[in-house]
C-alpha cells in the first residue's frame, strides 16, 4: 500500500495535469478561431485542414518540448522542425516525391517564406487555394499555437498565453481586408476560448494551486472545488461578454466593410496598364473602321440570353472627360462578387480572342468565376470595385476564357428597387462644376415622376428620340452634352453613342442617381450558339446601380443608333434610318417577367435566420440573468445599508463580507462560526481577507453581547466591508470584479445552522440569545 501523502500528491498531479490539458486545448481552439477568418480571403474551405493542422501539430510539438524540460535551442529547433514537416507534406505536397522533399520543396517553401505575405496583399479576395499563399496563414497559426502552448506549460501569468492568439487574429483581419460582411462566428468562438482560458488560469491562480505541493489534508478537494466554483461563476459572464461584443459590434459598427482598413490599398498595384486614354473616344475610331475588323467570338452555355459586353467602366468624371480610377490586383479562379447584388441570374460562356486589342477583357453582368485558357494567370487583374478585367500579358490572339457572370435580371421587382446611397456609390454621384442649365433639365425631365426607376426611364426615353449621327463632332464634355440637349452646337441636337451615354450618366447624377458609363461591344445574332463580335458591334451605354439588382444598364441611343452603330457611317444607310419607328416604351423600361427561381443560388440569409436567432437566444437569456442578479445584489446591499438598527447595520456589513468571500470560493460551512468563516477565508486567500477577521469579531459581538453595539462599531464594520471589497478587487472594472459581480452563488439559499455554531449570524440570533 502506498503511503497517504502519495496518494495525495498523485491526486495534485492528476488535477494539475487536467487543468494544463484544458489550457491547451484551449490554446488550440483560440488559433483555429483565428484561422477561420481566412474563409474570406480563400475561394474554398480547402485551406483548413492545413491550418487546424498547424494549431494542434504546434501545440503537441510545444507540450513535448515543455514535458522533456527541453532548453530554448531544443524548444526552438522542435518548433522549426515540426514547421518544416508540416510545410513538405501538408502546404506545399505535391512537391514531395516518393515521399521525400526535393529541391522543389525547399524552393516552394523559401520563396513563400520570404514573399507570400506580401502576395497575399496582391489578390483579390476570395483567392485561389495556392501554396505561396497558404504557407502565411499556416505560418502565423503555427508560431501563435507553438507560443501559446509553451506559456501555458512555463509561466503562471494569466494573460500571457492569450496574446499569441490574439496576435494571429489581428494578423488575420489584415490579410482578409475590407471584405463585406462581419466575422461573427469566429469572433465569438474566439473570445469564448480566449476568456475561458482566462478564467481558468486565474481560478488556479486564485485556488493557490502551489500549495498542493504541502500535502495539507483535503487541499486537492478544495482546490477543485474553488476552481469548479469559479469556471461555473464564470462562464454566464463569458457568456455575457461575448453577447455584449456582438451586439455591440452589430450596433455601433466601427466601420463598414467600405470604410475598414485593407493593406492593399497601400500596396503598389501588380497589374498595371498603360492604356491613358478614356476608351470611350475609340467608339467612332472603330465603327468606321473598313472592313469591320473581328474582335472574339461568344458562345454561351445552355444557350443563355446575353446582349453585350462591357469591356471598361468609367466613373470618374471631370466635366471634359469620363475615365475609370480602377485598382488592379491579381484575378484569381473566383471573383469578389458584388454584394449589393443579390437578384441576379447565372450565366457562363466562353470568349475566345482574336484580334481585341488590350488591356480590357470583355466581361458580362458581373464577373464571379474565370478559367483561363492561354494567358497568363499573373498578368490578369481585377478591380473589386468596378468589376471590371485587364490583361496586362502579351498573349492575346488566339487565348480564351471561360467566364461565369451574374447578370442583374430585370423583373417587376426592378422599378420599385431603390438606387444605391452607400458610401461606395457617392463617388458614382459626384459631377465638379456641373452647369446649371444641366441640373435645371434633369429636374425638367424628372419633374413629373415620382419613382426613381420611372426618372431614369424618362431621361433615357428623352434621348433616345433625338437623332443619331456617327459625323457629329467627338466629345463628351459638360459643353457637348449641353449641345446635344439644347441644340446650340452646329450638328443641333444629333449625337451618336459617346454624347447619349455621357449625357445620361451627366443627367442622372444631377437627379442624384450613382451612374456610371461603360464601353463594350453589343452581341449581334449567334450563329450555330457563336456571337462574332467585329468593330462594328462597339457602344457605350450608361448604367444605374441599384440596391439588389447591382448595375442595371439603360440604352439612351435609339433603335435607329444602334443600327449605324452596327452599320457604319450614315452614308450607307438606307434612306430614312435616321428617322426610322422606335419601340415605345425603350428597352429600358419593359421589365421582363420574373425567371424562375434558380435552386442553385439560395438567397443568403434566408436559410440561416431561424439558426442565428437560435444562436442569438441563449447569449441573450445569460445576458438578462447577469442583469437580474447585478440588481439583486444591489438592491440587497442598500437595504443591509440601511437597516433599522446598529445590530442590523453590523450583521449586514458581515453578510456583505460572506456574499464577497463566496464570490471568491469560501462558501459557509453549517458548523462554523463566523470566526471561523473569517479564519478559513485568511487561509484560503491570504492577507486579501484580513479585513474579515476584524469583522466577523464585530459581528459575533453584535449577536451575543448583552449591549448593542456603538455607532462607531457600526461604521467601523462597514469600513472593514469596503476594505475586503478593495484588497479582494484591486482593479475596477476588471475581469474578476467582472465576473464576481454576476456571480450567483451568493444569492444561493444557505442551508441553515444549528444551534449558536454558525457563521451566518443575524438578527434572528440576537433575538435568541436575548
Amino acid at each position: 500500500m502506498r503511503p497517504r501523502s502519495a496518494g495525495r500528491r498523485g491526486r495534485a498531479g492528476g488535477y494539475r495535469s487536467a487543468a494544463t490539458a484544458a489550457e491547451l486545448l484551449l490554446c488550440v481552439t483560440m488559433t483555429v478561431a483565428g484561422g477561420l477568418l481566412y474563409g474570406r480571403f480563400f475561394a474554398t474551405t480547402g485551406y483548413l485542414p492545413q491550418v487546424c493542422g498547424a494549431a494542434v501539430a504546434a501545440v503537441l510539438a510545444a507540450t513535448l518540448a515543455g514535458l522533456r524540460r527541453w532548453g530554448s535551442i531544443g524548444t526552438l529547433l522542435t518548433a522549426v522542425g515540426g514547421f518544416a514537416l508540416l510545410s513538405a507534406y501538408g502546404v506545399f505536397r505535391n512537391t514531395v516525391v516518393h515521399g521525400l522533399p526535393t529541391g522543389g520543396t525547399l524552393a516552394e517553401l523559401a520563396q513563400g517564406l520570404l514573399g507570400g505575405w506580401a502576395r497575399m496583399f496582391t489578390v483579390v479576395p476570395p483567392a485561389d487555394l495556392r501554396g505561396d499563399l497558404l504557407i502565411t496563414p499556416v505560418l502565423v497559426t503555427w508560431i501563435a499555437a507553438f507560443t501559446g502552448a509553451t506559456l501555458v506549460l512555463r509561466t503562471r501569468t494569466v494573460l500571457a498565453p492569450v496574446a499569441p492568439g490574439l496576435v494571429a487574429f489581428t494578423a488575420a483581419l489584415l490579410f482578409v481586408g475590407a471584405q463585406p460582411g462581419v466575422q461573427l462566428w469566429p469572433t465569438g468562438f474566439f473570445l469564448a476560448s480566449a476568456l475561458l482560458l482566462v478564467l481558468l488560469r486565474a481560478a488556479r491562480s486564485d485556488a493557490g494551486l502551489r500549495s498542493a505541493d504541502r500535502q495539507v489534508p483535503g487541499v486537492v478537494r478544495s482546490l477543485r472545488r474553488a476552481t469548479v466554483g469559479r469556471l461555473v461563476a464564470g462562464v454566464p459572464s463569458i457568456a455575457v461578454i461575448i453577447l455584449l461584443a456582438v451586439l455591440g459590434g452589430q450596433a455601433f459598427p466601427l466601420s463598414s466593410g467600405t470604410d475598414r482598413f485593407d493593406p492593399r490599398a497601400l500596396t503598389e498595384p501588380p497589374v498595371r496598364i498603360a492604356d491613358t486614354l478614356t476608351p470611350l473616344v475609340t467608339v467612332k475610331t472603330q465603327l468606321r473602321e473598313r472592313p469591320p475588323r473581328r474582335l472574339f467570338t461568344v458562345r454561351t452555355a445552355d444557350g443563355a440570353e446575353l446582349d453585350r459586353v462591357r469591356t471598361a467602366a468609367l466613373g470618374e468624371f471631370d466635366g471634359v472627360l469620363w475615365t475609370a480610377a480602377d485598382r488592379f490586383l491579381l484575378a484569381g479562379r473566383e471573383l469578389a462578387v458584388d454584394p449589393e447584388l443579390t437578384e441576379s441570374r447565372t450565366v457562363t460562356a466562353e470568349i475566345t480572342i482574336d484580334r481585341l486589342t488590350g488591356p480590357f477583357l470583355p466581361v458580362f453582368g458581373w464577373p464571379a468565376r474565370l478559367r483561363p485558357a492561354g494567358l497568363d494567370p499573373d498578368a490578369i487583374g481585377f478591380s473589386k470595385d468596378s468589376g471590371v478585367l485587364v490583361n496586362a500579358g502579351q498573349a492575346w490572339h488566339g487565348a480564351g476564357y471561360r467566364l461565369t457572370g451574374l447578370v442583374g435580371v430585370r423583373d417587376r421587382g426592378l422599378p420599385q428597387a431603390a438606387p444605391s446611397t452607400g458610401p461606395a456609390y457617392r463617388r458614382y454621384t459626384e459631377l465638379p462644376g456641373l452647369p446649371s442649365e444641366l441640373r435645371a433639365t434633369a429636374r425638367r425631365l424628372t419633374a413629373s415622376e415620382r419613382n426613381p426607376y420611372a426618372k431614369l426611364v424618362a431621361i433615357e426615353r428623352y434621348l433616345r428620340g433625338l437623332p443619331y449621327r456617327l459625323d457629329a463632332q467627338p466629345g463628351h464634355s459638360y459643353a457637348r452634352v449641353h449641345n446635344l440637349l439644347t441644340g446650340s452646337g452646329p450638328d443641333g441636337k444629333a449625337g451618336f453613342a459617346e454624347q447619349h451615354a455621357s449625357a445620361f450618366a451627366v443627367l442622372a447624377r444631377a437627379a442624384g442617381f450613382p451612374a456610371r458609363v461603360a464601353v463594350g461591344y453589343r452581341l449581334p445574332e449567334a450563329r450555330n450558339g457563336v456571337h462574332t463580335v467585329t468593330t462594328r458591334d462597339v457602344h457605350a451605354w450608361a448604367e444605374v446601380h441599384f440596391e439588389r439588382y447591382g448595375w442595371i444598364p439603360f440604352e439612351p441611343t435609339g433603335p435607329a443608333g444602334v443600327g449605324t452603330d452596327q452599320g457604319g457611317d450614315p452614308e450607307d444607310e438606307p434612306a430614312g434610318a435616321a428617322g426610322s419607328p422606335r419601340p415605345d416604351p425603350p428597352l429600358a423600361a419593359q421589365p421582363r417577367p420574373e425567371p424562375p427561381p434558380a435552386p442553385a443560388h439560395p438567397s443568403p440569409g434566408t436559410n440561416w435566420t431561424w439558426l442565428r436567432w437560435g444562436a442569438a437566444l441563449p447569449p441573450a437569456l445569460a445576458l438578462l440573468a447577469a442583469a437580474a442578479i447585478v440588481l439583486v445584489k444591489v438592491r440587497r446591499r442598500r437595504r443591509r445599508r440601511g437597516a433599522a438598527g446598529n445590530v442590523a447595520g453590523t450583521l449586514g456589513a458581515w453578510q456583505e463580507a460572506v456574499d464577497r468571500l463566496a464570490e471568491r470560493g469560501v462558501r459557509e460551512a453549517p458548523a462554523r462560526t463566523a470566526v471561523e468563516t473569517a479564519a478559513a477565508a485568511r487561509a484560503a486567500l491570504g492577507p486579501q481577507a484580513e479585513p474579515a477577521v476584524e469583522l466577523a469579531t464585530l459581528a459575533t459581538a453584535a449577536t451575543y453581547a448583552p449591549a448593542a453595539p456603538a455607532d462607531g462599531d457600526v461604521r467601523r464594520a462597514w469600513q472593514l466591508e469596503s476594505e475586503l471589497r478593495a484588497r479582494l478587487y484591486p482593479r475596477r472594472p476588471s475581469a474578476r470584479w467582472l465576473l464576481a459581480a454576476v456571480d450567483p452563488r451568493p444569492l444561493l439559499p444557505r442551508r441553515p445552522g444549528t444551534g449558536r455554531r454558525t457563521g451566518n449570524v443575524g438578527t434572528a440570533d440576537k433575538q435568541v440569545v436575548t
